[in-house]
């Protein structure tokens, strides 16, 4: 398990998130919109499959490999946007 600190610059906000390292950052997305959704109290409008993840200097992130795969490691920044 890893934390993260992800970033959502639509709502000016950040969120420390605890991972598997070895789960598909698809399916970690998911659980992320649910957290957020949950702490925020607000539901997800719109297609969660257009959300990315991305890296704080712009790169994306793919999201079909797991964070160790994507060399995201505890205190990794990220961006869902």
């Amino acid at each position: 398990m890893i934390i993260v600190e992800i970033e959502v610059p639509v709502m000016g906000k950040r969120y420390d998130f605890q991972m598997d390292e070895d789960v598909s950052l698809h399916e970690v997305k998911k659980e992320i919109v649910e957290m957020i959704c949950r702490k925020e109290q607000c539901p997800l409008k719109g297609d969660l499959n257009r959300l990315q993840i991305w890296s704080p200097d712009g790169h994306e992130i793919r999201q079909e490999y797991s964070a160790r795969e994507n060399a995201l490691r505890t205190g990794s920044r990220i961006m869902l946007v």
